[in-house]
């Protein structure tokens, strides 16, 4: 669904209709995404949210960025969410990358900031290039090898599916340091020879998100781009961290998906004249993203303080991330029989908003493995990501 459609159909976003002022309430940003310029979509419409400040808000401010936190960068995505969901999820990889990188240097105090400085001078966007093809079993290890070279490093690999592709001017990747058992965590600029952009990701929604292939071969990497080096296939602090970032930012974007697709319903069941059996329906809905919003906002809150650490970190992360898939199919339940066959139209928003919520069963962690997670952390067990162990 793009941007245009949003707007000039729902007029999705911003509203003072009752179940909005209850599913808006608690979540604070100053960062509000601008309304799309009709037929920009895509690529552009990502490049001009960066440009109004996204690509710094969770950098603090004396590097040059907002010193926005993990509540509040949350909020933004679930802004964006509501108003363009494919540039939301696009964004969302560039907003846990840095939070990442924020976390790492706080927890450091290294040279990392230099990193951080120079993506807010110049509104850098980052791609997250952690995915490959088959999976991983663990975040921060990697099928791409990293041959260690006088200068740095010399990588090769594939990254896939990776959003900002083509749009990103830094790529966050993993690869494993031949030789050794540890893998790295680096920046490499886009345009590097023979890093390439090949074939697209042939999804059914998120379509505007930039997302496809990226391929490298034999690309240089800077040491001085190198944030951590460290043992692969060990859940750490990076992981956790990472872990984090994502389950919280991901459940806020796809709460604004949701809640645009439950625009759609109140909108719908109003301009029938009368609610009716529809109230209880809506109701149900409302309550399922209200629980999953104060749960998202509490945990970002509990992790920005320190109450929670290490492995219940980890533990109420990946909780997070599954209740967020359960939650959608709760709240579809509800929301079909209220809007109806529109759900099923072609070109229809509310179809739209459907298919696009559907992409949120397949991010890591996989389903198979987060209530194993849990379970191994409830019981003392070791931890594993992998759904073959």
């Amino acid at each position: 669904m793009t941007t245009a459609e949003t707007d000039a159909v729902w007029q999705v976003g911003e509203s003072q209709e009752p179940h909005r002022v209850l599913l808006d309430a608690g979540w604070s940003t100053l960062w509000k995404p601008a309304q799309g310029r009709e037929g920009v979509t895509g690529a552009d419409r990502i490049r001009e949210l960066a440009a109004s400040g996204y690509a710094a808000l969770p950098i603090p401010q004396d590097f040059g960025g907002a010193g926005a936190g993990l509540v509040e960068v949350a909020a933004a995505q679930r802004a964006l969410g509501i108003a363009d969901p494919s540039a939301a999820i696009a964004l969302n990889m560039h907003a846990f990358t840095v939070g990442l990188m924020v976390d790492y240097w706080k927890r450091h105090r290294d040279t990392s900031w230099m990193l951080l400085e120079g993506i807010a001078r110049e509104g850098a966007l980052v791609a997250s290039a952690f995915a490959e093809p088959g999976g991983s079993p663990n975040f921060m290890s990697s099928r791409s090898e990293a041959v260690e070279t006088t200068k740095g490093y010399r990588v090769s690999g594939v990254k896939y599916p990776c959003s900002l592709a083509t749009t990103a001017t830094l790529v966050c990747l993993t690869a494993r340091v031949t030789g050794t058992d540890e893998t790295l965590l680096a920046l490499v600029p886009r345009s590097s020879p023979g890093l390439t952009v090949e074939g697209e990701w042939p999804s059914l929604g998120m379509t505007d998100s930039d997302t496809a292939r990226l391929v490298l071969r034999d690309v240089d990497l800077d040491d001085r781009l190198v944030f951590h080096r460290g043992p692969a296939d060990v859940i750490d602090d990076n992981v956790i961290s990472g872990m984090a970032w994502f389950a919280v930012l991901l459940t806020a974007t796809y709460h604004g998906v949701l809640s645009g697709l439950l625009d759609v319903a109140y909108q719908g069941a109003a301009k029938a004249g009368t609610f009716g059996p529809r109230t209880a329906l809506l109701g149900r809905a409302t309550r399922e993203l209200l629980a999953l919003g104060g749960t998202c906002r509490q945990l970002g809150a509990d992790i920005g303080s320190g109450a929670i650490a290490g492995r219940a970190e980890l533990a109420a992360a990946v909780a997070l991330r599954a209740s967020l898939s359960d939650t959608r199919e709760r709240v579809l339940a509800a929301v079909t029989p209220v809007i109806g066959s529109r759900l099923y139209g072609r070109g229809h928003p509310a179809a739209a908003l459907l298919v696009d919520s559907l992409a949120v069963h397949h991010h890591p962690p996989s389903l198979l493995t987060c209530d194993e997670v849990v379970g191994a952390v409830g019981t003392g067990r070791e931890i594993s990501f992998d759904p073959a162990g």
